[in-house]
């Protein structure tokens, strides 16, 4: 059950990443698409695609222990991901690179503000641990 809810932790957050992709587009790009679709859409690619960046985040601290590279693994695969998305729905072709772009700009901000968040979370969490060992150790 706890890694459930590990896993809705991250997809809500990287699906609102989508739904405010979801409203890029409708006020600058395309006001006259419809919203409410959008919106659903990009919350299932934004889950999707915050799930890929995670497992990059997790398979990059087991192998490497850096949050640095952690970092470096988020903007990675977030930027493959939506990149490659945005050539798979003809984004470029509908409003051009520069909407790309700053798609992929968007994207990236929003994921290193949730990395950088899940990790103060997660610190919080292993000093805590930390805490209870120190005090179960004072105890024999």
């Amino acid at each position: 059950m706890e890694k459930f809810k590990d896993y809705i932790y991250n997809l809500l957050p990287s699906g609102m990443v989508g739904v405010v992709i979801a409203f890029f587009e409708n006020i600058f790009l395309n006001p006259d698409s419809n919203l409410a679709e959008s919106i659903l859409i990009y919350f299932l690619f934004g889950a999707v695609i915050g799930t890929v960046s995670e497992l990059a985040v997790s398979w990059t601290i087991y192998k490497t222990s850096s949050k640095k590279l952690s970092y470096l693994a988020v903007l990675f695969a977030d930027g493959i991901s939506v990149f490659l998305l945005l050539i798979v729905l003809g984004t470029q072709q509908a409003y051009g690179w520069q909407a790309v772009l700053t798609i992929i700009l968007i994207t990236e901000i929003l994921a290193l503000s949730i990395a950088f968040f899940n990790n103060k979370k997660y610190q919080i969490f292993n000093q805590s641990l930390e805490s209870k060992k120190e005090n179960l150790k004072g105890r024999e």
